[in-house]
């Protein structure tokens, strides 16, 4: 491709050639007068008409020059020559049907031309232009830019957004994805009960984030929604896993770096640890761009539990026990500073307190009798008051083995001091109770309705054991009473002091 300046040159040799073209036609002339002249000898005539035809050829060359020269427009892209045009306008309508392309396809308006196009006007004879040609140049090296506004988190870009407008916003909808929501002044959040009041002091965003101005290729403009799920999650991609045989969803979890929790996070259609093969799991692990911190004053009331005071005393048995004065709870107004991060709680002080009500302390008398585990030998009568319905020996062709004793008062009471060696269901007996008296007696109490001791428990004379019912065989409610000897069964009645 000829330089401007060699194209110049050439076109003055051509200007050259056509003058001297014109002048040796008129050379011949020349010759033809200087031969009358001589002829003639009329040198004021020569002189006349050798300036005439001296104009005439020099008016016919300049003729010819202006009748084949032509403009042309020599076009250059940021200073670099890409073609030759006879009309500006023909790239100046590419230009203007590219950016309106560009504009469709992206719907974007702030495009415009990544080059700089520049002309030469050049009027040469005979000059030569491509219009195609150029068009086609230009296809190859012009393209077009957005300008956009790009999110950069701690120094690294993460994407650029359409306008500074748009990449506010984005902002903005993550910072409240983290504020409690609240309807009527009530707020409902999982952590707080319905009598707290949370207030937002502040919603801050931990990394350092600037918003850029940048020209990019218009490909490179990310849509709200994309731009939006990258910085809340660290990635635009979901990874996908395919269920294998003997898979279980701890170990898929521990093969992405995951817990089981955030694998049921991911996969909300999860039920219990039923999972199939060829099932297709979500395992993009969620780590947000950008960690969102919320400080709050939470206002909530709270119970304040009561004080237990324990008093000694000794007309009761070690082991029991006897409340004189119930318990009450208290309530106070406690106001919080909480910290959190992406909603996970990371701080919580208490700045306030405030007494509604004070709690009433409970209070419980111990006995700190010691139950003798050794019985006197004096038996008192196991129940209050009441009569004997069946005596001790022969009745109805068999051994009765005790007394059967009725009364309008059910409870039962230990004949003597000791320990309870047996509770529970014996055939015929029903429930029953054992005391070994440490002494070589034993005592039996059957038919029971309610037992109050345990194998083990060392009870004291006239001390509540049961209630008297009807368990096991029997006609009535009654107390089916026994006294053991050295292993032999006796009359109650010898021994026992009403």
């Amino acid at each position: 491709m000829q330089s401007l300046s060699e194209r110049i040159s050439e076109m003055k040799d051509k200007v050259k050639d056509n003058v001297t073209s014109a002048f040796n036609i008129s050379k011949d002339k020349w010759i033809f007068l200087q031969q009358q002249i001589s002829e003639n000898k009329k040198k004021s005539m020569v002189i006349g008409s050798l300036t005439g035809l001296l104009f005439i050829s020099s008016t016919f060359g300049l003729y010819y020059y202006h009748a084949n020269a032509k403009t042309l427009y020599h076009v250059y892209v940021d200073g670099k020559f890409v073609g030759t045009v006879n009309d500006k306008n023909i790239v100046e309508q590419w230009k203007k049907e590219k950016l309106e392309k560009a504009k469709s396809t992206y719907d974007l308006k702030s495009l415009e031309a990544a080059n700089k196009i520049t002309y030469i006007e050049d009027t040469v004879f005979k000059g030569e232009f491509n219009n195609n040609e150029t068009i086609h140049s230009l296809n190859q090296i012009f393209h077009i830019e957005a300008k956009g506004t790009a999110i950069v988190i701690n120094g690294k870009q993460i994407g650029v957004a359409k306008d500074k407008a748009t990449a506010d916003r984005i902002l903005e909808m993550i910072k409240q994805g983290y504020v409690p929501k609240t309807e009527k002044n009530k707020v409902k959040t999982a952590s707080l009960n319905e009598r707290s009041k949370v207030k937002v002091e502040d919603v801050t965003i931990k990394e350092k984030v600037n918003l850029q101005e940048v020209k990019v290729a218009p490909d490179e403009i990310m849509s709200e929604e994309d731009l939006l799920k990258l910085i809340k999650q660290g990635t635009l991609e979901q990874k996908k896993y395919i269920v294998q045989e003997g898979d279980t969803l701890s170990d898929i979890a521990n093969k992405h770096g995951l817990t089981t929790k955030q694998l049921y996070q991911l996969n909300p259609g999860l039920s219990g640890e039923l999972i199939h093969i060829g099932d297709e799991l979500n395992v993009t692990a969620v780590k947000p761009l950008i960690t969102v911190i919320v400080k709050e004053t939470v206002t909530q009331e709270e119970t304040i539990p009561y004080a237990i005071e324990y008093q000694n005393d000794s007309s009761m048995y070690k082991g029991q026990t006897r409340t004189v004065q119930a318990g009450k709870n208290g309530t106070k107004l406690v106001t919080y500073e909480v910290y959190l991060e992406n909603g996970i709680q990371i701080q919580k002080k208490a700045i306030n307190e405030n007494i509604i009500t004070q709690p009433v302390k409970q209070i419980i008398k111990r006995g700190t009798k010691v139950v003798p585990s050794r019985g006197s030998g004096s038996l008192i009568w196991p129940v209050f008051g009441g009569s004997v319905s069946s005596s001790y020996g022969s009745r109805w062709g068999r051994m009765h083995a005790g007394i059967d004793i009725t009364s309008s008062n059910h409870t039962v009471r230990a004949a003597d001091s000791g320990v309870v060696t047996f509770t529970g269901w014996e055939n015929g007996y029903g429930n029953t109770i054992i005391i070994n008296h440490n002494n070589g007696m034993q005592t039996l109490y059957a038919h029971l309705s309610v037992i109050f001791v345990s194998p083990g428990t060392r009870v004291d004379k006239g001390q509540t054991i049961g209630i008297m019912g009807d368990t096991g065989r029997t006609t009535g409610t009654h107390l089916h009473f026994e006294v053991h000897v050295g292993g032999s069964i006796r009359n109650p009645l010898n021994y026992v002091r009403r």
